[in-house]
């Protein structure tokens, strides 16, 4: 039997977290430890998905969740396209479930426990992007669900690559 825990994120975790974000780097950015460390320190929600196999007795990172405040020292060109717009948002930099475990409702779970976080700590909105160029229909809908609208988009230099800048708002 699996059994899944959503706990903050520790140093010890970043080995794993690291693999699982290797595994998604065409939609996300490539990580190394000192970055996750740094992004850690940086961040106001690192959350890990740990799963518990009682079968087994092995217990494992499936999935983790990082995000910014606004004003925080990150010089990440999506997230500050956000801080120069909006001043009380969370912004979701990356979100990363293991394939094996897609569609069970993990990242779901994840982006409600963010959603009560960031309403817990008074922020009013919740801001992300994803890719139109090449396209990510799966995070394009998953965002949907959650009710983000489009409010902008970004395209590289190259053109190699377009986002949907998103956002949701929180309700009381």
């Amino acid at each position: 039997m699996l059994e899944f825990q959503f706990r903050d994120a520790l140093e010890e975790d970043f080995s794993a977290i690291k693999r699982l974000n290797d595994k998604f780097v065409h939609f996300t950015s490539p990580m190394d430890l000192p970055r996750i460390q740094q992004l850690d320190e940086l961040s106001c929600y690192h959350r890990v998905i740990e799963q518990h196999d009682h079968q087994t007795s092995t217990t494992s990172i499936v999935g983790f969740l990082l995000a910014m405040a606004p004003e925080a020292d990150y010089a990440s060109e999506n997230y500050q396209w956000f801080d120069q717009r909006y001043k009380n948002f969370v912004y979701v930099d990356r979100i990363v479930v293991d394939s094996s475990l897609q569609g069970r409702g993990l990242g779901k779970d994840l982006y409600n426990d963010l959603f009560r976080a960031a309403k817990e700590q008074g922020f009013s909105s919740i801001c992300c992007e994803y890719n139109l160029k090449p396209v990510n229909f799966a995070s394009a809908h998953f965002h949907h669900s959650f009710g983000f609208c489009q409010v902008g988009s970004l395209q590289s230099e190259d053109g190699s690559k377009v986002v949907s800048m998103q956002m949701a708002e929180l309700t009381s």
